[in-house]
């Protein structure tokens, strides 16, 4: 298992913090995930083991993971992670990518720190001089919205990107086709909390919606 050092990390907006770790040499896809894996949280694989969707773009040359911190055994221990000790990294996975060189629309759904994907996408996407044709509808419990300095400064360097940040409403198929219609025309794409991703993304398919679909498990309409 590889071992990867922490730079940095910094708080982002409310009890979302991102940890900046070295590359170590990994190569990814922006959008995949990967396990990660802390010993001093515990014996058991249920508690020191995680998946996380990388927020860093391939680019960038530093793998980050912005998550929230919550009470578990795992989130406090990444929490204590100082300047220099390491976390154990495995298993890279994941199919949720946007690869199309083409200017072919999308439409990227996040429910609160399931945007961390999109941050990938849309900074890789940047980076290597693609068409960021899409319209990012971030959906979010309250006003604390990580990366929202970086998504402005990406809407405003490509007039293609459209961004809208949707405060306190619930997530719904509706909501989403509503907002944007061209949902239904074009490729969906889908992240967040698992019980959201599930019954937005059956929703979504019964209506024939051309959809991909990430799931952030341990969150929920409460806590995502």
């Amino acid at each position: 298992m590889l071992q990867l050092k922490l730079l940095s990390s910094r708080s982002e907006a409310g009890n979302i913090k991102s940890f900046v770790f070295e590359s170590g040499g990994l190569t990814w896809l922006a959008g995949q995930n990967q396990a990660f894996v802390l010993p001093q949280a515990g014996s058991a694989e249920a508690d020191n083991l995680r998946w996380f969707t990388l927020a860093s773009a391939p680019s960038e040359g530093v793998v980050q993971v912005s998550t929230r911190i919550g009470p578990s055994a795992f989130k406090q221990a990444l929490d204590r992670l100082q300047p220099g000790e390491s976390i154990g990294v495995r298993d890279l996975d994941g199919d949720f990518t946007w690869e199309d060189v083409s200017a072919t629309p999308v439409v990227l759904v996040a429910g609160g720190i399931g945007v961390t994907p999109f941050r990938s996408m849309l900074m890789e996407r940047h980076a290597r001089g693609k068409p960021l044709n899409a319209v990012l509808l971030y959906f979010s419990r309250d006003n604390q919205i990580a990366f929202r300095a970086e998504f402005d400064r990406l809407a405003a360097a490509h007039p293609e990107l459209d961004v809208r940040y949707l405060i306190g409403e619930p997530i719904s198929a509706e909501r989403i086709l509503a907002e944007e219609p061209l949902a239904a025309r074009v490729p969906v794409y889908l992240s967040g909390p698992e019980p959201m991703v599930e019954s937005v993304g059956n929703a979504l398919k019964s209506q024939g919606v051309d959809l991909h679909q990430d799931w952030f498990p341990g969150y929920d309409e409460r806590s995502y």
